[in-house]
């Protein structure tokens, strides 16, 4: 599914439903406000809403039961989410700004802050586990202001949940008076209670990735290969000569591919160069070099133009041995056939050594382009010619092989997949929401902050005002740009 072919279906879910609506509103006009009263929902312009107090006495109740452990919960939360989230946040925000803005100033060790969109930088095919992942991070975020204002016994009028294009977002209801009413301290719990919860939940996920392979290892065998599950629609790996469904891959490159880790770290060191040990023997037998070679754009063609299969590789001097072969002389050759044995590479590190009667011989290529050597199970292997970044982004695979065929049906990597979309939303919504920008927790946050500076300075009032609207000017000014930024760069750069 395209990203286009995304905008589409969304587009046409939206008209779907503001045709209906119309047309009830309409026709039906009691019955169907009535209707929508009585379920809470609401439908506007590429947006609805559900609202409901089915929740509140659960919540209420729920809170009251773990009433210590939750007091306890909410205090480390929010000394946590102020002295240790808050600077991160701040910290990570002004690093970006001066690393990508200030071009003379370079900050290492900097979290990697960027948007995320179905289509665009991540498979538009991932939209539901997407959507999914996104409105539970948000519902669990407002169930920690819930549970936060049933401790203190400020009521809880509604839970609402939101859907803007795409995007879910769950907010709660509160009796502002009541939460007016509490003390500094207490407030701060409240309004904290949403960005620990999200902190938590993103550990929470990141714990359950990792334990992963050992929570199913019962019902299913890892450390095996990668088995090919699907491919993009644009993929180069597709066709007669290139991966198969359900190939299971066992190497890049000489790399050892056992799981996904080593599936993504062998196309990462798939950029380094390298050259194939093959034997003299081979090479006079099979050597189809013609008489001139010709050179264009620094790259040596010495095949025949009608030669499919044939490449030009050249000769790779090792350090160690005076009288091998000088670079400078090619021949032409069938990578395939050079590859049918073993694939033993010669690299530049150690010298482009090889065993005796064995000469190295590297690819004549283009820096743009990369020889990539998929070594398969019971099937040969796929030579490639291009970026591994290509193989990575077109081409799916599963790390889980069921021990019995009752269990082909889902795979722990869709869970994988579910954990890591939890991870990167909730420490998202987390870090947007400890910021002091308008309509986020951290304006309240800032507020209850310079509330406690302004008891402890002795000042009144207008002190309280003064600086609160001015750091949540200055919040909202650079972080609103900042995501737009993040939005445009996510698409029209990043996206090609």
């Amino acid at each position: 599914m395209s990203f286009t072919i995304l905008c589409t279906f969304v587009l046409t879910f939206y008209v779907v439903i503001w045709f209906f609506d119309s047309f009830f509103k309409s026709c039906m006009h009691y019955p169907y406000y009535a209707f929508l009263d009585g379920t809470g929902l609401k439908v506007g312009i590429f947006n609805f809403s559900w609202t409901t107090t089915a929740c509140n006495r659960f919540i209420y109740r729920w809170s009251k039961n773990l009433n210590k452990i939750l007091k306890k919960w909410f205090a480390f939360g929010y000394i946590f989410t102020i002295g240790i989230f808050l600077p991160f946040a701040l910290w990570t925000l002004l690093s970006f700004i001066f690393e990508h803005f200030y071009e003379t100033i370079q900050i290492n060790s900097v979290p990697e802050v960027k948007a995320v969109l179905p289509g665009v930088n991540i498979p538009a095919s991932d939209f539901w586990v997407y959507f999914l992942a996104i409105g539970f991070c948000s519902m669990f975020h407002e169930i920690g202001h819930a549970a936060a204002a049933a401790q203190e016994d400020v009521q809880l009028i509604a839970i609402s949940v939101y859907v803007f294009t795409i995007i879910p977002i769950a907010f709660v209801q509160l009796n502002t008076e009541h939460l007016n009413s509490l003390t500094i301290a207490k407030k701060l719990k409240i309004y904290c209670a949403g960005v620990w919860h999200n902190i938590a939940l993103a550990f929470l996920a990141l714990l359950l990735f990792f334990s992963a392979p050992v929570l199913f290892s019962l019902v299913y065998q890892t450390d095996v290969g990668v088995r090919v599950t699907s491919f993009s629609h644009d993929s180069p790996l597709q066709g007669a000569r290139g991966l198969e469904d359900n190939d299971v891959i066992l190497s890049i490159n000489d790399c050892t591919v056992k799981n996904y880790n080593d599936w993504s770290y062998c196309l990462r060191v798939a950029h380094d160069r390298f050259g194939i040990c093959t034997s003299a023997e081979y090479i006079a037998q099979n050597d189809e070099i013609m008489m001139e070679t010709i050179k264009e754009n620094d790259v040596v063609e010495c095949c025949r133009k009608d030669d499919l299969y044939g490449f030009c590789f050249e000769y790779m001097e090792p350090k160690t041995i005076v009288d091998s072969a000088l670079p400078g002389q090619y021949s032409c050759l069938k990578p395939r056939d050079m590859i049918k044995g073993k694939l033993l590479k010669c690299t530049e590190p150690n010298g482009y050594t090889c065993p005796r009667n064995m000469h190295c011989l590297k690819p004549s290529l283009n820096n743009q382009t990369y020889l990539i050597i998929i070594e398969r199970k019971d099937n040969n292997a796929v030579l490639y010619l291009g970026l591994p970044y290509d193989i990575h982004s077109s081409v799916f695979v599963d790390q889980y092989f069921p021990r019995s065929s009752i269990f082909s049906f889902f795979s722990p990597s869709q869970f994988e997949k579910l954990l890591r979309y939890i991870f990167i939303f909730s420490m998202g919504i987390g870090f947007i929401n400890v910021l002091p920008c308008y309509g986020t927790d951290g304006h309240h946050i800032a507020r209850s902050i310079i509330q406690w500076l302004a008891v402890y300075l002795n000042k009144n009032g207008d002190f309280i005002t003064f600086f609160t609207v001015f750091t949540v000017v200055v919040g909202t000014g650079i972080t609103v740009p900042i995501l737009i930024y993040l939005f445009y760069r996510a698409i029209y750069i990043d996206g090609y």
